[in-house]
């Protein structure tokens, strides 16, 4: 049985492993952040009105309910999503259109802003995002907000844990952003990141395999997107294969 590494953020890696688990795959938790609410945030905020809301992961969304349960957005506000699972978990609380781009990632958000130019945008993300649409709504000419709705603690990882699992095997591991692959492999040791760098790793984008392979990954698989169920598909396949 192979044992996949989780490195979801703390609040989410449990869900995450109980996908996995359902495949029948062992689970090694590995969470490198923990979330929690930008104390800086006013609820506010949230009730000035954009033409166009772009939200660019669940956690944000999560968030700006937390922080604002009455909160939505005006009836002929577009609302743009990075990808399918944050416009399935818009679609559990609102029956508000959203949209997002094939490409799933802030690229993508950026195309479709192309594809109907606004006057106003609207960013809930958190405070270590990429910053793309940011600069093109600046570029542009767009008046933009970008609220950081939430904050990313880094976590120490168990590190005895996992020299002792790679000393066993040859876990898979799994990373559904550039910054978690990267903050979970400095915390490594030089001969265990030796170890990861020849195993296998399951990714959720592109552009995380781009980041893994600039870092020295070489037996990569990149999954349709970084959702639980698709990587999971991803390692199945993987596992299959060899």
């Amino acid at each position: 049985m192979t044992t996949v590494i989780l490195t979801r953020p703390q609040n989410r890696v449990r869900q995450t492993a109980a996908v996995y688990q359902a495949a029948g795959f062992r689970v090694h938790l590995s969470p490198v952040f923990d979330l929690r609410l930008n104390p800086m945030v006013r609820p506010e905020w949230l009730f000035m009105a954009a033409n166009t809301w772009v939200i660019l992961s669940v956690h944000a969304l999560r968030f700006t309910l937390q922080v604002a349960p009455n909160w939505h957005p005006d009836s002929d506000t577009r609302v743009i999503a990075v990808g399918p699972a944050v416009q399935q978990a818009w679609q559990k609380h609102f029956d508000h259109p959203i949209e997002y781009h094939p490409l799933m990632n802030s690229e993508g958000v950026i195309k479709l802003l192309q594809q109907q130019p606004a006057g106003s945008v609207k960013i809930l993300t958190n405070r270590d995002g990429r910053g793309l649409i940011r600069a093109h709504c600046m570029t542009e000419g767009i008046s933009y907000q970008q609220i950081n709705i939430y904050e990313r603690i880094l976590l120490p990882l168990d590190l005895a844990a996992l020299q002792d699992l790679y000393a066993l095997e040859t876990p898979v591991l799994t990373a559904t952003s550039g910054g978690i692959l990267q903050a979970w492999f400095s915390q490594l040791k030089d001969e265990l990141k030796s170890q990861v760098l020849s195993a296998p790793l399951v990714v959720g984008a592109g552009r995380i395999a781009e980041v893994a392979t600039d870092m020295g990954f070489s037996h990569l698989v990149v999954a349709r997107n970084p959702t639980d169920e698709a990587m999971c598909a991803a390692l199945s396949d993987l596992t299959a294969n060899h």
